[in-house]
């Protein structure tokens, strides 16, 4: 088996070293590290001279999106499985290793996914993260139905069969930033998920600002392209009939979103947020919502009593498995 690990990158020279070195530091080396380097301006084309012989560099048309520069990077690779990890994440050194095992557990896997690290910008570990929910093996169409309301897989912490991701076809253009999500609901219907159950990657956070009240837009715009275009064409690979979930689930976000943002804004900055709500209102029967969150109402999700009880429990056993893996 060739394994191949794609970097895609804009301007993010002070990480990349990182990057690469914890790459060329495997148990299990990568046959091929391609890196995509979106036109940076930062110094990234001379750390990708300067390993020449170890990585290749590859450069996407000029102005695609996050989306094209994703479908550009893993379409460049050669390897029978791929991944990509951002230029400011770390590779574990079984990185390569575990994602190999996982690709050869089981004939039919097209997609292998582990646990991770969050790591702050000086790379120290705030969190262990385990995919507690995930069976060890996932069939379609559950692996499909598993993601209606988010990612059941890390962007720091997944491989995907090439010949699958080629057979699903490109990630949908237009999506601006929920292009990870996009990419692992059209693998759904292609085979079986793996799961494994180690910790793989380091993957930075809190470095960036804040993500919540600068994607926003672009967030709400792709639930919608997901909820109207995304699922509903995985799930008739899958050869679903019954879709009525797809927009219980469209409805569940859209009221998760609201929650998130009537604790993130005030009442007096509601006015210029309402509209980037009002097309997915529209979708979901949510217009009466909308008009109390725009009024200064606080929107609350129901919880039941299970996810309650996952909420309090799961850190906790994050937490051990963390100790236990140190």
């Amino acid at each position: 088996m060739r394994f191949s690990v794609g970097i895609p990158t804009f301007n993010q020279a002070e990480y990349l070293v990182e990057t690469i070195e914890s790459l060329l530091q495997q148990t299990r080396p990568p046959d091929e590290i391609v890196i995509s380097d979106h036109y940076s301006t930062d110094g990234t084309a001379e750390i990708i001279r300067r390993y020449a012989g170890k990585v290749r560099g590859v450069q996407p048309p000029p102005g695609v999106n996050l989306t094209g520069q994703y479908n550009f990077t893993l379409t460049s690779q050669t390897g029978d499985w791929i991944t990509l990890l951002s230029s400011d994440d770390v590779a574990r050194p079984n990185f390569c290793e575990v994602l190999e095992r996982g690709a050869m557990r089981q004939p039919d896997a097209v997609l292998v996914r582990t646990g991770w690290e969050n790591i702050d910008a000086a790379g120290k570990t705030v969190s262990t993260n385990y995919m507690l929910s995930v069976p060890k093996v996932e069939q379609p169409p559950a692996t499909l139905i598993s993601q209606k309301n988010g990612p059941k897989v890390s962007f720091a912490a997944f491989a995907l069969k090439r010949e699958a991701y080629m057979k699903s076809g490109p990630i949908l253009g237009s999506l601006e930033s929920l292009a990870d999500w996009g990419l692992f609901l059209q693998m759904a219907p292609f085979g079986s998920f793996v799961y494994e159950h180690e910790l793989i990657s380091g993957y930075r956070v809190g470095h960036d600002g804040d993500k919540f009240r600068r994607r926003l837009g672009m967030w709400i715009r792709d639930e919608e392209r997901i909820f109207r275009e995304v699922i509903p064409a995985a799930a008739e690979r899958c050869g679903m009939a019954d879709t009525a979930w797809i927009m219980e689930a469209a409805g569940a976000n859209f009221q998760r979103y609201l929650s998130a943002a009537s604790k993130e804004f005030t009442p007096q900055e509601r006015g210029e947020i309402v509209p980037l709500f009002q097309s997915w209102a529209g979708m979901v029967g949510g217009k009466a919502m909308l008009e109390r969150f725009r009024a200064g109402e606080t929107i609350e999700t129901p919880a039941t009593l299970l996810e309650r009880a996952k909420s309090l429990l799961r850190p906790l056993a994050q937490g051990v498995l963390g100790r236990l893996r140190r």
